[in-house]
């Protein structure tokens, strides 16, 4: 069964990159907002639990628990549902017929190692960041949902010479790197190899490691690097080409 919660606790679910982004939300919004909500999924107990946040859904399972294949099946149902553009789930959770409508594809995460100084970085402007990540999408969205994390402390932004990153969460110890980007006429310069080496650094300096996560378009990039690969999974993207029924 699925079923809408106000609240968990959040040491029930495993250790992994999914249990941290789910914690991430409700410590930035809580369960108070419609555009952020949170389900248990339970047979007799608690399984797991759902977060629904604009537009993408993320699942874990809590430590130690298997899910029969009523919760697979009422999950896919859910996730039919909700129709999210974007879909993080384990893959314990998906049945054999996997995602109908949605396209799997690959997703690796890497360890950023420290460089040996943090000198250089600044806090680039928001709209300038945005617009180096260059990844369309609303801005009014995406500012609110920022600087939000930012004041409760979860978030912040770097920048060195022209890159720019997003530090989109610190849950347990891990910090949570995304949206690296260099404007185009500055690519090839280092600048972004040294934005990561150098707010990896400065993140350590706090006790947090730093890692990212790439799909197969630029894995190839950080494994360049010579960046370490700590494990991988699938993300599942909404196919705009077909019907779920």
């Amino acid at each position: 069964m699925i079923r809408l919660i106000d609240g968990f606790e959040g040491s029930c679910l495993r250790e992994s990159h999914l249990s941290r982004v789910i914690k991430s939300h409700f410590l930035a919004y809580g369960a108070g907002y419609d555009f952020c909500r949170f389900y248990e999924m339970a047979e007799r107990r608690r399984k797991g639990i759902i977060a629904v946040f604009n537009g993408a859904v993320s699942a874990e399972l809590c430590e130690g628990e298997k899910p029969g294949g009523d919760i697979k099946r009422e999950l896919g149902e859910f996730i039919s549902f909700q129709r999210p553009a974007f879909a993080e789930i384990p893959e314990e959770l998906i049945g054999r017929r996997g995602l109908k409508g949605y396209i799997s594809k690959p997703r690796v995460f890497f360890e950023i190692p420290p460089a040996e100084s943090s000198d250089g970085l600044i806090t680039p402007e928001p709209e300038a960041a945005f617009a180096a990540i260059g990844s369309g999408g609303d801005y009014g969205l995406w500012l609110t949902d920022t600087l939000r994390r930012t004041n409760m402390g979860l978030a912040r932004l770097y920048g060195y010479e022209s890159s720019v990153l997003t530090l989109r969460f610190a849950v347990s110890g891990k910090a949570y790197i995304s949206d690296v980007a260099t404007p185009p006429d500055d690519r090839g310069k280092g600048y972004a190899r040294e934005l990561l080496g150098r707010v990896s650094r400065a993140l350590a300096d706090e006790g947090l490691c730093a890692y990212l996560s790439a799909l197969p378009e630029t894995a190839e990039y950080y494994r360049s690097l010579g960046y370490p690969e700590i494990g991988g999974d699938k993300v599942y993207v909404l196919n705009d080409d077909s019907e779920i029924i």
